[in-house]
């Protein structure tokens, strides 16, 4: 149980990008769930990635995909925990459901039965109102979706053949999924090199400007030295000179 159920914005259990339940606090977020499980890393088992002061994490198990969206207030710990719970929770259910060896099923086939689950992971109230009232929305929305329905069960003649499958699968993916990440990273490092430039630009301004300062005091305080020393050699002289004049009387010592 997560230490704050309103710091979870969204979570869902999906088979590849098919999801089969969910949990949403905003009613738009369920096409934004279903464009980042599309693009969901293969050869991760684990993957975070934080924007906007939301925390976007897959928990990926063979062809099951637990994700999450979260405020980043949320420690991470809970967040994997609240996933590692959904995903021992789903896996006791396919076995007591013996769906085991199965693959294609309908989207949202098991949101009836996972609806109570979600609420006592979060620790909500089954008789919140305001949940029930999302829900009933949500429920009438799937209805004129225009996902296209898959039967729910399909049997394997072989174990190993759904393996090969997926393996091929993830093999065939790997290149086309790996090239839309590195669009989207290099995006994000082009924004943030943009802002680094900025900000290292104004820091320069900012040093050449202090430099500046720092010379005109420099050469404030050698003018001020350089007209000491001069004063006091004109001084000197002076006072030479006076002497020189103390002791020859004046021009005498030139006239002899």
């Amino acid at each position: 149980m997560v230490s704050n159920p309103d710091l979870v914005l969204y979570a869902c259990i999906a088979s590849g990008t098919v999801i089969l339940a969910e949990f949403t606090r905003e009613l738009n977020l369920d096409d934004l769930a279903f464009r980042c499980i599309e693009k969901a890393p293969p050869h991760h088992s684990i993957f975070s990635h934080t924007v906007r002061k939301r925390v976007y994490m897959f928990l990926i198990e063979g062809p099951f995909v637990y994700f999450g969206i979260f405020h980043e207030d949320l420690y991470k710990s809970e967040i994997c925990g609240f996933l590692n719970r959904l995903s021992c929770v789903f896996e006791e259910f396919l076995e007591s459901e013996s769906f085991k060896g199965f693959e294609n099923f309908t989207s949202y086939c098991f949101q009836s039965q996972f609806d109570s689950t979600f609420r006592h992971l979060l620790g909500l109230n089954l008789n919140n109102t305001s949940y029930s009232v999302l829900k009933e929305a949500q429920r009438s929305s799937l209805d004129s979706s225009k996902r296209k329905q898959i039967p729910l069960i399909s049997k394997f003649s072989n174990p190993s053949s759904l393996m090969k499958k997926k393996k091929k699968k993830v093999v065939g993916d790997a290149n086309e999924e790996a090239g839309k990440y590195a669009m989207v990273d290099s995006a994000d490092l082009n924004d943030h090199n943009n802002g680094l430039c900025s900000r290292d630009s104004s820091l320069l301004k900012q040093k050449n400007g202090s430099h500046m300062i720092e010379r005109q005091k420099v050469k404030q305080i050698w003018r001020k030295h350089v007209w000491v020393v001069l004063s006091i050699d004109l001084f000197v002289c002076l006072v030479l000179f006076a002497i020189w004049l103390w002791v020859c009387r004046g021009f005498r010592c030139i006239e002899s």
